[in-house]
């Protein structure tokens, strides 16, 4: 009698085979949710630029300081903007929480980019009007926007982390004998 071996079965099970790929959907949602994630250290991250821009205001630094402020938050905006154009892009495969996070940090994103690129370009034209009303206003509608998205990315991660650990807690009950 020749004996079986299971090393070329356990090979193709091991291999990655589409058999037990996970579904599109499934990839396109843990993805989305990759990206969310980085939206959330990003907006922290804006959100304290935010705040010591606005220190700036108060403390009489040099038109340089604040230059190289908004430049940081220049950036962290663009990086956050590049990540919701992939997520915009997945949309359709997106989980409705994922959806749901989508559509209330577009806005306030494109707020930022504009309040930003308004507060740079009065900068450039006029480098010594650091207490203009418009300039100071542009700073305190950053330091708003990049709270309010910082908030919103946390509550939706938050939140589907609590529906996870209560599916999860549906599933032990499920299990427990009768």
């Amino acid at each position: 009698m020749r004996k079986m071996s299971y090393l070329p079965m356990a090979a193709l099970i091991l291999s990655g085979s589409s058999l037990f790929a996970a579904s599109p959907t499934a990839q396109a949602s843990a993805e989305a949710s990759r990206l969310l994630t980085e939206v959330r250290t990003m907006a922290n991250a804006l959100n304290r630029d935010a705040a010591t821009l606005e220190s700036y205001r108060l403390a009489g630094l040099s038109w340089q300081s604040h230059a190289n402020r908004l430049t940081l938050a220049r950036h962290h905006i663009n990086s956050i903007g590049n990540r919701l154009e992939r997520l915009e892009a997945m949309r359709g495969s997106a989980a409705p929480w994922q959806q749901e996070a989508i559509d209330s940090i577009t806005p306030v994103a494109a707020q930022l980019a504009s309040r930003t690129e308004a507060a740079i370009n009065h900068l450039n034209a006029s480098p010594r009007h650091l207490y203009a009303p418009v300039y100071t206003g542009h700073l305190s509608a950053i330091a708003g926007h990049a709270n309010q998205m910082k908030q919103s990315v946390d509550l939706h991660l938050n939140l589907a982390g609590a529906q996870d650990r209560l599916d999860s807690l549906r599933d032990e009950a499920a299990a427990l004998p009768s």
